[in-house]
């Protein structure tokens, strides 16, 4: 099974970002814009696991959620990756409560190393909206504002993904609470 660890938003927030992508939907951009019920921010892309992969992991998530106590996060500014010029993936940067979902990716990447995970190099805490399936310019999008009131993050979620020809579809695995 496709699987990754994200935090979820919550309904209200996810409404907000829903709304500028709906905004954005009606330019007819050659872009794939992240469905409501699936925004989400990604702490760790795994990729395919079996469910005995699972259970090897499972204690070192539990025991990097423990250390980390819940915390508000929020949401500002619209980037891209990998540059303006050159744009492949449209997001959300976090604002309050990045450094400490940095701190937990990067023990995710130490933590789950020995189990054969390729570690990335480095985190950069965003929500994905869209994905650009074939250049055009995104200097309008970019210079957009959004923001959003703090919510808290309580849990990591481990998260199935099955690529549909529609879009993915996720589904709940297993739910770390944080502290």
């Amino acid at each position: 099974m496709r699987t990754f660890l994200a935090v979820e938003i919550p309904q209200h927030i996810r409404k907000k970002i829903d709304t500028f992508i709906q905004e954005e939907t009606g330019k007819n951009l050659p872009v794939k814009w992240v469905k409501f019920e699936n925004l989400h921010i990604t702490l760790k892309f795994l990729g395919e696991i079996d469910d005995k992969k699972k259970k090897e992991i499972t204690p070192a998530i539990q025991e990097v959620a423990k250390k980390y106590p819940s915390f508000n996060m929020s949401l500002e500014s619209v980037g891209c990756f990998p540059s303006p010029r050159n744009p492949r993936v449209l997001w959300i940067g976090a604002k309050e409560g990045s450094e400490q979902l940095c701190a937990i990716a990067q023990e995710l990447e130490e933590k789950l190393a020995p189990f054969g995970f390729e570690e990335e190099k480095r985190f950069h805490a965003h929500l994905t909206i869209g994905r650009i399936k074939k250049f055009c310019k995104v200097d309008d999008i970019l210079d957009k504002e959004i923001k959003t009131n703090s919510f808290p993050i309580t849990s990591i979620t481990l998260f199935k993904s099955t690529l549909k020809p529609e879009g993915p579809i996720y589904e709940e695995l297993a739910r770390f609470n944080l502290g």
